[in-house]
């Protein structure tokens, strides 16, 4: 892994985290997947050009399992809601977490790999290829909630779904919760 390689994928996760956490709003698929697809086939890309030998190749399938697995987890932590009809997304604590423990998880199997007989170039070629699954997962579980609120799936505080919510939509200045935790 190169220098450049290094300075991109740091930028990008400090590029990612300060616009999720700030929030931003979720309007059409394409700003939300852009990023993501494009990181990934970056990614995709690094990891071709270096040669991966077998124990390379299990490891950089299991990391990018485990990447859109932890994008999935994190998208439900997200916070979705409506702000003057759109809908609005922004990360909450645990998905600043789970992204954490996506880096962390990253940077063990990787060196894991190394002491399997992987060959470090490939396995560190695979960091971009990682985190544009993860910003994957996490973009198709942020739409798929973007889109429930938008039609009108958001719940009631007094409706079905008992008295235990996640993340609260406000619609014509009347907070509503959604969605419910069953």
């Amino acid at each position: 892994m190169t220098i450049t390689t290094i300075a991109i994928a740091i930028a990008l996760i400090v590029f990612v985290l300060a616009k999720r956490v700030r929030g931003e709003a979720v309007r059409e698929p394409k700003k939300l997947f852009l990023l993501p697809l494009v990181v990934g086939v970056i990614g995709l890309e690094n990891v071709s050009h270096a040669k991966p030998n077998a124990v390379d190749i299990a490891v950089i399938a299991v990391g990018s399992a485990l990447s859109l697995a932890l994008g999935l987890l994190r998208g439900k932590f997200d916070r979705v809601t409506l702000v003057n009809g759109s809908p609005f997304m922004s990360w909450s604590a645990a998905s600043v977490a789970v992204l954490a423990v996506n880096v962390l998880a990253k940077l063990a199997l990787d060196a894991g790999g190394v002491a399997a007989g992987g060959t470090s170039s490939a396995l560190s070629s695979s960091i971009l290829l990682s985190l544009g699954l993860t910003l994957l997962g996490e973009a198709a579980v942020v739409w798929f909630r973007a889109q429930s609120i938008s039609s009108g799936g958001a719940s009631s505080p007094g409706g079905a779904g008992g008295g235990r919510y996640r993340g609260t939509v406000q619609q014509s200045g009347r907070p509503t919760i959604w969605p419910p935790i069953r």
